[in-house]
């Protein structure tokens, strides 16, 4: 994934907080002030999705480029049996597009050179960019960083523009795409880019070693594309789909003189924990497991002058640092050891990041940012799987969802910042206005328990509920040190009822293996946001029976599965909101979460020797934009030292930071 491009990746939105009180604090005024801005925001945040939703309804947005170029083709038409003759009339006969209006939105002012190093709590479970756990956040920008599509897309005109391929071709079936690569294109190992890259690309993603049920399933929708020459490769879809096209384009292509020497099982065990040469701008250096990752700006990326691309990529080493510690991280970031962070913590930007709290800040050395981008968001929450007791049972789900407090933990721990997911497609139109809005209600969970046959009078010695003699304890894996205050409200509110939750602190890989192995009860998940819902790929009941796929709850339903073998071809727009928001009702009726909340901001900290854009992070991303946007200023770096040695102060910057609201306000398909 491109980190200009939206393309959905996987977004954790769990937040977490704890609520101490500090001896010193702000003065209220201030802090009032910049609560009521941020609430204020999320308020205005919503009504734009309200306006969205009207235009998308009304067909003003669609999904980009369906449009017939050219070339009527039979279609028995065998492109591995064409003669160079008929290669050469059929390519003549297509009618090429491409697109010369995307400039790009990198900063004219930015600067090559320097090293960012930026923390992550968890090691990637692997390196690969498919097949068994590479579905993560961290694969996704690394893939972006290092590898390319066919295709880009302009965020703002969601027009598509050259990429690997510097034009393209839709024959009039709608199902046959044809692109031609770049002559200029080449791997960080300096062998060209060429047509049988695509063709071994989609071999991989097909083969039953890479134990990816839903890749494999996905990319076997197209018949094996097929090298016409060295740079124009034409692929065809099984069925006709109004994705099809973009699918294909945004498809990560790796390099076949590579691929052709492994399998997908052999790819798994060699490529775990290394990367293959890529075409993007970063090349990967090295890395050790469970401590750090480098990446390489590459001197000779053959895009690197290319208009849309000025103004990004422009550190020379991107170090990534794994840290699972977060009072570490904090000490570290504090020390200048890393160069900015990322703060998940609600209650830490509200009472432990200000300027009374953290000198640095008060001097403007340490700079802090709330930034609002029109990303799409997630969903998240408490996962239940449906494969096992009690969570076969819907009463036993229902209940578990009026037992989670997230009342309480908006108001204690998340200063009333987030907003309260009731949906699979939060601030979108795809969202369902009349699905279940759970709130925490003891009570009806009890009520709902005892119709399950946990009676309150049936509790043991210590209180807990039993069933058939057997206790009502249940277990709960969690990554992040931060995440115990949430929990553990969760385990008191369970405990009152009769219910024994045991939390256990996992690392990420252990969490990511359980959940793919479906070895889990309860999980705490989320999935990234997409502008357009594929809710085939968690959703169809095709993949609850089989491992490490999206449908981590088992969730099966007849008309789910009917509506999403009919999604293909609902080229209308309006047709395929309405499909999803009954999608979404049934799945939110089967109560498969109990639902958590949501932001439309990220909020950053860095130390003031970096230039960047005025809006701070791409339109469509959070801060994984950072190390594809921002650069480092050598006199910003000189101010900063100087400032730090005679204990002067530099300017502090504006916190809130809304560009791309005021610039491009949402349109339709944004949210």
């Amino acid at each position: 994934m491109n980190p200009k491009r939206f393309i959905s990746t996987v977004l954790l939105l769990l937040i977490a907080g704890c609520l101490p009180v500090f001896s010193q604090a702000p003065a209220a005024t201030d802090q009032e002030k910049l609560l009521q801005q941020s609430i204020e925001a999320l308020k205005e945040n919503t009504e734009a999705v309200k306006k969205l939703t009207g235009m998308l309804e009304s067909g003003a947005f669609a999904a980009p480029g369906m449009n017939a170029s050219g070339a009527a083709l039979p279609a028995a038409t065998d492109f591995t049996k064409m003669s160079e003759t008929d290669k050469q009339a059929l390519i003549a006969g297509l009618k090429w597009e491409t697109n010369t209006e995307y400039k790009g939105f990198g900063s004219r002012e930015a600067k090559k050179g320097g090293t960012l190093t930026s923390v992550e709590t968890s090691f990637p479970p692997t390196l690969r960019t498919v097949g068994k756990n590479a579905n993560s956040t961290f694969n996704s920008l690394m893939i972006g960083l290092c590898y390319e599509s066919l295709l880009d897309l302009d965020p703002i005109s969601f027009n598509y523009a050259p990429n690997l391929a510097k034009r393209w071709a839709i024959a009039d079936d709608k199902v046959t795409f044809f692109y031609e690569l770049d002559e200029r294109a080449k791997w960080s190992d300096g062998m060209p880019v060429v047509a049988s890259d695509i063709v071994k690309s989609w071999e991989l993603y097909t083969d039953a070693g890479i134990d990816d049920p839903f890749s494999i399933d996905y990319w076997n929708k197209y018949e094996k594309p097929v090298a016409l020459t060295d740079r124009i490769v034409v692929v065809r879809s099984k069925q006709l789909n109004w994705r099809a096209f973009m699918s294909f384009s945004f498809m990560t292509v790796l390099p076949g003189h590579i691929l052709e020497k492994i399998d997908g099982k052999k790819y798994l065990e060699e490529y775990q924990f290394k990367m293959m040469p890529g075409s993007g701008p970063y090349t990967y250096e090295s890395s050790k497991v469970n401590e750090e990752i480098l990446l390489t700006r590459r001197k000779d990326w053959w895009q690197a002058d290319v208009e849309k691309n000025i103004g990004y990529y422009n550190f020379d080493k991107l170090h990534f640092v794994f840290i699972q510690d977060e009072n570490l991280v904090k000490e570290k970031f504090k020390k200048g050891e890393l160069d900015w962070m990322y703060v998940n913590v609600a209650r830490e930007w509200h009472q432990e990041f200000i300027p009374a709290m953290m000198p640095p800040l008060a001097n403007g050395w340490i700079q802090k940012r709330k930034v609002y981008t029109h990303r799409p968001i997630g969903v998240s929450g408490i996962a239940f799987n449906l494969r096992k007791p009690p969570f076969d049972d819907i009463r036993v789900r229902k209940a578990i969802g009026y037992l989670y407090n997230r009342e309480k933990m908006m108001d204690k721990l998340f200063f009333n910042e987030y907003e309260y997911l009731d949906t699979f497609y939060p601030n979108s139109p795809y969202e369902n206005p009349d699905n279940p809005k759970i709130r925490f209600n003891p009570e009806k969970a009890v009520e709902l328990l005892e119709e399950a046959g946990w009676l309150q009078k049936n509790r043991d010695a210590e209180g807990w509920l039993v069933k058939d003699g057997k206790r009502f304890e249940l277990s709960l894996n969690y990554v992040q040190k931060t995440s115990e205050r949430i929990y553990t409200i969760f385990q008191e509110d369970l405990r009152d009822v009769g219910i024994k939750l045991n939390l256990k602190q996992v690392t990420w890989a252990t969490d990511i293996k359980e959940v793919g192995e479906r070895n889990f009860e309860m999980s705490s998940r989320a999935y990234g946001g997409i502008l357009f819902p594929n809710p085939e790929s968690s959703m169809h009941s095709k993949f609850a029976d089989l491992n490490n796929n999206n449908n981590i709850w088992g969730f099966k339903s007849a008309r789910v599965d009917e509506i999403c073998d009919k999604y293909p071809l609902m080229f209308d727009p309006k047709e395929r909101i309405d499909a999803v928001r009954e999608i979404d009702k049934i799945a939110s009726h089967e109560h498969l979460y109990a639902f958590g909340w949501f932001a439309a901001h990220t909020r950053l900290l860095y130390w003031n020797k970096f230039g960047m854009p005025d809006y701070i992070l791409a339109k469509t991303s959070d801060q994984r934009s950072v190390a594809s946007l921002w650069w480092y200023d050598e006199a910003r770096a000189k101010s900063l030292n100087e400032a730090r040695e005679k204990k002067t102060k530099l300017e502090v910057g504006t916190e809130i930071v809304r560009w791309w609201d005021e610039h491009y306000p949402p349109i339709a398909g944004e949210k």
